[in-house]
């Protein structure tokens, strides 16, 4: 038997201040979670893919991007933002994986895709603007049952008019098997077929991820 799985993958390309009112050091973080409360199964970042190399020069990138485990939450590199009109580029991808659990089939729950605009002080030394920095606008995409079979869009993240940016996002959404087992007789064990089923899995995942490296190259 397989178990259904959602794999959401986000790609964060550029952060665009149009016209922050404060300069600090950004950054942003990524969570999703189910709509339906019938759906209890945790939104788990699984992969990270640096498709391209980021913006290093001068002092804008400190750091590098951190997983949270207590809410299973995704933060890019903090970046330091000092006048308008300035570009980040990030060009970093996180792989969410949404198990269906007991749940046959493709889901019938939305997923919320939440993206947190955290900040720290310019004061602050670039040591310490990593764990000060706290949410300061929210940005939320509901993604209906449908698109959840499969797609792969363009997405750009706005804020609050007090925190006017663009974050350039392109999301590829798949639902996959990627995990199975076999009902056997108690006793026995084939290997052969536990292998065949392993590699098949491993191959589903490998062609989604060279999928979706593929397009992005070629959408740069």
């Amino acid at each position: 038997m397989f178990e259904t799985v959602q794999e959401i993958a986000v790609c964060i390309h550029r952060f665009h201040n149009l016209d922050l009112f404060q300069q600090g050091w950004y950054q942003i973080k990524i969570s999703m979670r189910w709509e339906d409360g019938g759906y209890t199964s945790l939104a788990t970042p699984a992969r990270v893919v640096q498709y391209e190399a980021p913006d290093l020069g001068g002092e804008n990138i400190y750091g590098i991007w951190k997983i949270d485990d207590t809410d299973n939450s995704f933060l890019t590199q903090p970046f330091r933002i000092k006048y308008a009109r300035q570009d980040i580029l990030l060009s970093i991808m996180i792989s969410f994986t949404l198990p269906l659990g007991e749940n046959e089939g493709p889901s019938t729950s939305a997923v919320i895709l939440k993206f947190e605009l955290m900040q720290a002080p310019i004061t602050e030394s670039t040591v310490m603007a990593y764990p000060k920095a706290s949410s300061v606008s929210v940005h939320e995409f509901r993604i209906p049952p449908k698109a959840l079979l499969g797609l792969h869009s363009y997405c750009p993240v706005h804020f609050d008019a007090f925190h006017y940016v663009l974050v350039d996002v392109s999301v590829h959404i798949s639902l996959m098997t990627t995990g199975s087992f076999m009902k056997v007789p108690s006793g026995s064990y084939d290997q052969d077929a536990a292998g065949k089923i392993s590699e098949g899995i491993s191959q589903v995942r490998s062609y989604t991820m060279n999928y979706l490296l593929h397009a992005l190259i070629h959408s740069a």
